[in-house]
């Protein structure tokens, strides 16, 4: 059954509650540079124990407890995903006084005291704090510093793993969403990662952010999610296809066997040529084939391995009637994709010869990624026409490389200058002739 806010609440919150809630909101110590902060609280007010509506956590009642005021916090941005969630539950007396607080820590419910017992009081006002990044609270700063190491590869290195987060509640809402959706999601997030500083002097004031009842936010955030992947949609650029070549970039040619009428009928796949074109189609790469040779044989071999499924589009040469670096080869799988030439400048192609698939590819200004895997074919480039973009030495290191080339792609669309060398050099030329005639900036 579909997840209802509206019913998941026991009652929506009054003006009276809304007003105690912000009147009550606890501060939270951020990270010096933290990047993201909160928008919006959910407020729900509950008068006996139950699971909150808003997380799949039990809320209970200790004696004295009369009533919880459960602040669902949102985010748009965790540094590993898209869609941030937390919460703080204050415990109230029959009085309104604070007499517990719980708060939410990577998915659980934690009590929210210090090391003598007291409650996170700062000047009367609750006060927690938020590890970097990451969100989870805490009592005091001594667990986020335990937790250092791990808190730094999360917001550096272990960015990677970033995706839209997608709960119970949201899973009819987010539907649509792709696997290319989560990789823009990734790269946006790769190109967000900071080294977090462990100064926790400044603090947020949540009352300053706007308070609105549970089923009111989590309609918001149904209508949020979607907008602000539109926008990194819009500012993240992607390849938007990945061309492969078979022998000795996926099939090992040392291998082939081949019929009397000499089409190949078995040959053994490069270690890691299977994971690699799994891993691509499951990051939502569009996969086409470009290679030279005979139909039958890349259905006997590539077929019987289970690669080709992955392939959206099959480019071979007797098909063709031309062979690589003939432009035809490169405009067919693009045309066969739906994709135009002038999305070349957005397409990798990935192959072992330098005269064949580097050379074509760099002729028609596609990304050229060179396989130096076999002892096979020419290691020197001829001319320049052969210079590859990217080199590589085993299929492995592909989907890493095509990663890097996204960030930068992204950095690049961050900053126009670095996206046009011209303009780079046209605007350090002016700064040196500024410099030399004294009319410099300084």
């Amino acid at each position: 059954m579909a997840y209802d806010a509206r019913s998941a609440v026991p009652a929506l919150p009054t003006p009276s509650d809304l007003a105690l809630a912000r009147q009550l909101a606890p501060r939270i110590r951020f990270a010096r540079n933290e990047p993201f902060f909160p928008s919006k609280v959910g407020v729900t007010v509950l008068d006996a124990p139950r699971q909150s509506p808003s997380a799949p956590l039990a809320i209970t009642f200790e004696p004295g407890v009369a009533k919880v005021v459960e602040y669902a916090i949102w985010w748009d941005w965790d540094i590993q995903h898209l869609y941030e969630l937390e919460h703080v539950w204050l415990k109230l007396d029959d009085k309104d006084a604070i007499v517990g607080v719980d708060a939410s820590a990577h998915g659980k419910l934690y009590p929210m005291v210090l090391a003598d017992g007291a409650l996170p009081l700062e000047d009367g006002r609750v006060t927690l704090y938020s590890e970097p990044g990451k969100h989870a609270f805490h009592a005091s700063a001594d667990p986020i510093l335990e937790r250092r190491d791990w808190l730094t590869a999360s917001c550096t290195s272990m960015t990677s793993a970033g995706h839209v987060l997608i709960n119970d509640m949201f899973k009819e809402a987010f539907s649509t969403l792709t696997a290319e959706d989560h990789r823009a999601v990734r790269r946006h997030l790769q190109n967000s990662a900071f080294m977090p500083a462990f100064d926790f002097s400044a603090a947020f004031d949540l009352s300053t952010v706007d308070h609105i009842s549970w089923p009111d936010l989590h309609a918001f955030i149904c209508q949020r999610v979607p907008q602000v992947l539109a926008q990194v949609r819009a500012d993240q650029p992607l390849i938007k296809a990945v061309l492969l070549d078979s022998g000795d970039t996926l099939v090992d040619e040392a291998t082939e066997i081949r019929d009397a009428d000499d089409h190949v009928v078995e040959a053994d796949l490069i270690p890691g040529a299977r994971e690699m074109v799994e891993t691509l189609a499951r990051e939502g790469y569009r996969i086409a084939l470009v290679a030279d040779g005979r139909v039958k044989s890349f259905a006997n071999i590539l077929g019987g391995h289970g690669v080709s499924a992955h392939f959206e589009a099959e480019i071979i040469s007797e098909a063709q009637g031309c062979e690589k670096p003939a432009a035809q080869m490169f405009l067919a799988a693009l045309g066969a994709l739906g994709l135009e030439p002038a999305d070349a400048a957005v397409t990798v192609m990935v192959g072992n010869h330098l005269g064949r698939d580097v050379k074509g590819a760099n002729e028609l200004g596609i990304i050229s990624i060179w396989q130096n895997w076999s002892p096979r074919r020419h290691k020197t480039p001829l001319d320049a026409s052969e210079l590859p973009a990217y080199t590589i030495f085993s299929p492995g290191e592909l989907p890493t490389l095509l990663a890097e080339i996204e960030c930068a792609m992204g950095r690049s669309a961050r900053n126009p200058v670095m996206a046009d060398p011209a303009m780079r050099i046209g605007q350090v030329e002016d700064h040196l002739s500024g410099s030399k005639s004294g009319t410099g900036a300084r």
